[in-house]
């Protein structure tokens, strides 16, 4: 007897070609994903002129200095959900204008905050704050026009409350 065979199957219908072509397709498309997230997730940098940078540091060195020189000290108290900021000015002399309070993440530009502040009473500024999990900040208070500046380091795990000024001991970013 002989066995009758039947027309041969196409090439799409056979089982050990798709077993076979599935190693290699799943790694195109875990290709085409990796560079999703690379293009979607990719590190900005927080300052790319960095020439620049290095030449205006004695400018920020005299924002400091201009700080230090007018006594300019404050404490700066965040609310336990993050939404809102007080700032007390602790400087022997009163602000003068509406200073305003910069949150600044380390290396994601994305990330600041300028809060405008409002003031509510003899030294005592209160703002709203978009709220982040961001457990690492460099908190900055200046004046709007840019001639004075205090700052510090806050790592909210460590409290609600930093300390700007004088008395701040923190690096400047």
């Amino acid at each position: 007897m002989q066995k009758q065979t039947g027309a041969a199957r196409p090439w799409y219908k056979e089982r050990w070609f798709w077993l076979l072509m599935s190693g290699p397709l799943l790694v195109v498309i875990a290709g085409f994903v990796t560079f999703g997230i690379i293009v979607r997730g990719a590190d900005d940098m927080v300052n790319d002129d960095y020439y620049k940078q290095g030449k205006d540091i004695n400018l920020e060195l005299k924002r400091d200095l201009a700080a230090q020189s007018l006594g300019i000290n404050a404490q700066v108290m965040f609310s336990d959900d993050m939404r809102s900021v007080r700032v007390v000015d602790t400087s022997a002399k009163p602000l003068t204008g509406t200073p305003e309070l910069l949150l600044l993440h380390p290396t994601r530009q994305q990330g600041d905050q300028r809060i405008a502040l409002q003031r509510v009473g003899d030294k005592l500024y209160q703002g709203v704050l978009k709220p982040d999990q961001v457990s690492h900040w460099y908190v900055r208070l200046q004046d709007k026009q840019g001639s004075w500046r205090v700052q510090s380091e806050w790592l909210p795990a460590e409290g609600a409350m930093v300390t700007l000024g004088k008395a701040s001991t923190e690096p400047t970013p």
